[in-house]
């Protein structure tokens, strides 16, 4: 059977260190500004009663995918068989439409990359591209779950360097992987409940309050 992936944070082990968004900007590029992985606070309460909440949070490689079906570049952004969600540097070009139609804010511009599709054939569907020159285009970027470390048989690179192992990725379709073995007995749930496009990150946590306290998207606007 085909591996199919999935990622999931349990948040009763997770310290608020922030290794998994300094070690993803580090193996992935990210630019200043922009983030594949995002880990935000919260801090709610007053002493002696005061918390901390931490919610690490990523592109949820959903299963209804709203980016997927607003890009108007055929496969530009695409769900792979595998269960990710990608996007094809050499088809996208760089409308954002795929970043307005993503519920939890995980794309953003990659600054340093230009687009290399003409866009003018797509003016129609985007009309606000004519009125920007082709040259100031950049493609859009976002987690793929460390695409270039999994085809050499590693785990993303968030996974790999979590300190207290509170990120754990591997294939739901392999009764024996732990994340199978987790969703199967622990209960789960999403950011924002998944905003009903069936997310492929879960998360376990001790106080569910962090969920309201601490959800926002991965890149938020300044």
């Amino acid at each position: 059977m085909a591996a199919r992936y999935a990622m999931l944070v349990d948040l009763r082990r997770c310290v608020g260190c922030t290794s998994c968004q300094v070690t993803c900007k580090m193996e992935n590029g990210a630019p200043v500004g922009g983030f594949r992985t995002r880990v935000e606070f919260a801090n709610v309460g007053a002493y002696p009663d005061a918390k901390r909440h931490f919610l690490p949070l990523f592109c949820n490689h959903c299963e209804t995918v709203p980016c997927v079906k607003r890009c108007p570049v055929p496969n530009a952004t695409y769900r792979a068989d595998d269960g990710t969600v990608k996007v094809d540097r050499e088809l996208c070009i760089g409308c954002g439409v795929c970043i307005d139609n993503c519920p939890f804010g995980a794309r953003y511009f990659q600054p340093y990359i230009p687009i290399k599709n003409d866009p003018k054939p797509y003016y129609k569907a985007v009309p606000e591209l004519k009125n920007k020159p082709i040259a100031s285009l950049r493609v859009v970027d976002k987690c793929d779950w460390c695409a270039d470390r999994r085809v050499q048989g590693e785990e993303p690179a968030c996974a790999r360097n979590c300190f207290g192992k509170a990120i754990v990725f591997g294939d739901t379709n392999d009764p024996t992987s732990r994340i199978s073995q987790l969703l199967g007995k622990e209960k789960t749930r999403f950011v924002n409940d998944g905003a009903g496009t069936k997310a492929r990150v879960f998360y376990i946590a001790r106080d569910e309050a962090v969920f309201d306290a601490a959800d926002a998207p991965v890149n938020p606007e300044a």
